[in-house]
């Protein structure tokens, strides 16, 4: 019976060191997402900057950080913190925001979303951009292949390539000098009977006797970013397009502007894609 008390005293107390040591954990991890929030409220993006972890730092860079630093002072009278969570761990934190107040619609709006992370580095804790370093890693990983477009985009497009029509496809270099860009432009006509939310493009580069293909890529004609009010094309609907297209001197071989093209991937709208900023009746601003 002693043996069973002793026992049971050591679990009852590694319990309590454990929700002390979990609490601790949550109260050093919020004090730290909070203090990050006020930097970016009071514009003060230099110190939040040194917030955040090395990762984070060397992946996102401080044009995008700032880019989004901006984004988040822009909305942070509207935004109200969720409880913090914290993984078994304790060297993991999530806090997640909603809306509120004016812009309470934008919680519709899965992109519009954000999100606070902070990692336990050393002994300290700091802020984590793990949602964008995330997306960074996606787009490299993506770049590293020829066709990055998900199975079912591509059995997709198979329904309805023969109605979807991309004309006068170009990609040229715009402006001069080092602001130099090179762009690609088209128009695109949806002659199905649904909104689509993407349209990929297969873009063959083709030596002058065009019987080569000097390289090929997919290239995004038509998505959505709702909060960027880019929206899904509609049936019947036509569209002139331009997006960052490709130097022709990373292009192996003598390319002289020479295109073939044909729709390799479609994405049907979904109901949450077709909902438009107007249509959430946000107050306009004065």
């Amino acid at each position: 019976m002693k043996k069973f008390q002793f026992t049971g005293l050591i679990f009852t107390l590694f319990l309590a060191f454990f929700t002390v040591s979990c609490a601790g954990a949550k109260g050093e991890a919020e004090k730290t997402i909070d203090s990050y929030v006020e930097l970016l409220k009071a514009k003060n993006f230099a110190r939040a900057w040194d917030m955040l972890d090395q990762e984070s730092q060397e992946v996102v860079g401080q044009k995008k950080f700032i880019e989004d630093a901006q984004n988040i002072s822009g909305n942070a009278m509207f935004l109200k913190n969720k409880p913090i969570k914290i993984n078994e761990a304790g060297d993991r934190a999530i806090m997640e925001t909603e809306y509120t107040g004016q812009k309470v619609a934008f919680n519709k709006l899965p992109e519009a979303k954000i999100t606070y992370y902070a990692s336990k580095n050393n002994g300290k804790w700091q802020v984590r951009l793990q949602e964008r370093i995330d997306q960074i890693r996606e787009e490299q990983k993506r770049d590293s292949i020829e066709i990055p477009i998900d199975p079912e985009l591509i059995e997709t497009a198979k329904l309805y390539k023969d109605k979807i029509e991309v004309k006068n496809l170009r990609n040229g270099e715009v402006g001069d000098g080092p602001t130099a860009q090179y762009m690609m432009d088209a128009t695109v006509k949806n002659n199905t009977d649904k909104p689509l939310s993407y349209v990929g493009v297969l873009v063959k580069f083709m030596d002058d006797a065009e019987q080569k293909v000097l390289f090929e890529k997919t290239f995004f004609v038509i998505y959505t970013r709702q909060i960027e009010e880019i929206y899904p094309i509609q049936p019947g609907e036509e569209r002139n397009i331009i997006i960052p297209g490709y130097d022709a001197g990373d292009i192996d071989g003598n390319w002289t502007g020479k295109l073939q093209w044909e729709v390799n991937a479609v994405k049907v709208a979904t109901q949450a894609e077709l909902i438009k900023i107007e249509d959430l009746k946000l107050p306009k601003k004065k």
